[in-house]
């Protein structure tokens, strides 16, 4: 079961997928999914909004830029590809790992002296 839908990721992109769009978003939808799966199981048994953006997010990256290019220039032409998207991969970046990992508790402090709280 993937985290996200063709439709999902049409509705981000704003117009239909066309057919090789299709092929290529349902592959990467698997691995999106297998990648956000491995590292945060609790996604599978009760998928949220955030992992349902952070899976169309990482399609949505390879559909958008299919040259992985991270860079451009215009005089004397150069660009540079992305490392990752060189080898046409989806991948989590460290912001959406940050996105799918579960808000940590507070910090508490201790203070000499002061009363016990019990609750």
């Amino acid at each position: 079961m993937a985290l996200a839908t063709l439709e999902d990721i049409g509705n981000r992109l704003g117009r239909d997928l066309t057919a090789e769009e299709q092929r290529r978003a349902t592959a990467n939808l698997e691995d999106a999914t297998a990648l956000i799966l491995d590292r945060f199981p609790q996604y599978e048994a009760a998928p949220t909004a955030v992992s349902k953006k952070v899976a169309c997010a990482m399609v949505l990256r390879v559909l958008t830029n299919p040259d992985g290019k991270r860079q451009e220039s215009i005089d004397d032409y150069s660009y540079t590809v992305d490392s990752s998207r060189s080898r046409g991969e989806v991948y989590l970046s460290d912001e959406e790992m940050d996105e799918l990992r579960p808000p940590q508790k507070r910090a508490f402090s201790i203070v000499p002296g002061a009363p016990c709280e019990t609750p």
